[in-house]
C-alpha cells in the first residue's frame, strides 16, 4: 500500500502545469555549474524555466522519434534518478535530482475512425493521453512536467486518447482513435554529471488479435541528430522492417530512404517521403526540437521485394533527422540499432 501511495503521489506530480514553480528545486543549483553549455548540454536558470526565482541548471533534449497510443497501442515512459551523493549548493536539499518536462512533437496526429487524421499538438483540439494509473489525462500536447528524487524511478503508462477536461469545459474523457508520432523530453539537472544519469526509456505494446507485441527503446539526444543514419534491414521469410524518421532540423525537408543489399547493391529504387514540417532543430527550453515524421513499413513504402537482408538507408534533403527502426518476426518485435 505504501508503494502504491508513492507512485499515486508521483503520477500526481505528473499533472504540475509545465510552468509552474515547485517547491522542491534540488534539480538546481545556487551557482553556475562550470559543465553546462558544452557537449550534448544546454545552460538554463530559473527565470528560463519559470520566469522568476534563482538557480542554475544543465538541460538536455531527447526525442522519442513515435509514441503510439490507442487502437490496440500502449506507450509507457519509464524514467530513473540513481541514488546521488549528496552535493553542496543546490538550491534546496542536498542531493540532486532532475526535473522533465514532456511533450508531443508539433508534427504528432491523431488519427479518428473515420480515418481523417488532424494534429494532436495543436492546443485548440484538447487532446492529452490517458493514463492508467490515475485514471485520468495527460495533457501532453501542451505539456506536464514533474520532478524525480535521488534514487526514484516511475512509469507512465499511456493506453488511449483523451479530451482534456479543462480545456473542453467539461470532464476528461477517453475517446477512439490513435494518436502518433514524436514525443519530447527535455531534463534539467544541477550540473552535467546528475544529468548524464537522468535515464528515460519508452515501451511499445501492441495487442490486437493474436498479436502481442512488446519492445522499449531509448531516446536520440537532440545533438545526436544528423543528415544521414543507416540501419540494418530484415525483410522476408516472417520478417518486416519498420522505421519513422523525423525532421530534426528548423527547415521543412523530405526524406530519401534506400534499400541496399549485403554487397551494397541497390535494391529496387529509392523512395521520397513528403514533406516534413520543420522543429527548431535545437536545444533550447520549452521549444519544439523536431517537426514532422514519417512511419511505414519497408514492403508498405517499396512493395513486395521478397526476402533480403543488407541496409536501410535516410538521407535528409537538407538537414538533419532522426530515425526510429523496428523488426517484427512472428508474434515478436524488435528493435534495431540505427547509426
Amino acid at each position: 500500500m505504501k508503494t502504491l501511495a508513492i507512485l499515486l503521489f508521483l503520477f500526481a506530480c505528473l499533472l504540475i502545469p509545465a510552468w509552474g514553480q515547485p517547491s522542491d528545486l534540488s534539480f538546481l543549483s545556487t551557482t553556475a555549474p562550470g559543465n553546462c553549455g558544452s557537449g550534448d548540454n544546454a545552460a538554463v536558470t530559473a527565470q528560463i524555466l519559470f520566469g522568476s526565482g534563482t538557480g542554475f541548471g544543465c538541460l538536455k533534449t531527447v526525442i522519442f522519434p513515435q509514441f503510439a497510443v490507442g487502437n490496440g497501442w500502449t506507450s509507457q515512459a519509464t524514467q530513473l534518478m540513481p541514488i546521488q551523493t549528496p552535493i553542496p549548493g543546490l538550491v534546496t536539499g542536498t542531493a540532486p535530482s532532475f526535473r522533465v518536462w514532456v511533450r508531443t512533437g508539433s508534427g504528432a496526429t491523431f488519427t479518428a475512425p473515420n480515418n481523417s487524421v488532424i494534429p494532436f499538438s495543436s492546443p485548440e483540439n484538447c487532446f492529452g493521453l490517458w493514463g492508467t494509473e490515475i485514471g485520468g489525462a495527460f495533457p501532453t500536447a501542451q505539456g506536464f512536467s514533474f520532478s524525480l528524487p535521488s534514487g526514484t524511478a516511475n512509469q507512465g503508462t499511456l493506453t488511449s486518447v483523451a479530451r482534456i477536461g479543462s480545456c473542453t469545459g467539461g470532464a476528461d474523457a477517453q475517446i477512439s482513435g490513435l494518436a502518433q508520432g514524436p514525443v519530447q523530453f527535455q531534463i534539467v539537472a544541477p550540473n552535467a554529471t546528475a544529468l548524464s544519469q537522468a535515464t528515460v526509456q519508452l515501451s511499445y505494446f501492441l495487442v490486437s488479435g493474436n498479436i502481442s507485441w512488446q519492445v522499449t527503446v531509448d531516446p536520440v539526444d537532440i545533438t545526436s541528430a544528423k543528415p544521414r543514419w543507416t540501419a540494418p534491414l530484415f525483410q522476408g521469410n516472417g520478417y518486416i522492417t519498420a522505421f519513422t524518421v523525423v525532421n530534426a532540423s528548423n527547415s521543412d525537408q523530405t526524406v530519401t530512404v534506400a534499400l541496399r543489399d549485403n554487397n551494397g547493391n541497390a535494391i529496387g529504387s529509392a523512395k521520397v517521403t513528403p514533406s516534413l514540417a520543420a522543429g527548431c532543430g535545437c536545444d533550447q527550453f520549452n521549444q519544439n526540437a523536431v517537426g514532422g515524421f514519417y512511419a511505414n513499413t519497408v514492403p508498405g513504402l517499396f512493395g513486395d521485394i521478397g526476402t533480403k537482408t543488407g541496409s536501410i538507408e535516410f538521407t535528409g534533403s537538407t538537414g538533419n533527422i532522426i530515425v526510429l527502426v523496428l523488426r517484427s518476426v512472428n508474434n515478436s518485435l524488435g528493435s534495431v540499432p540505427a547509426r
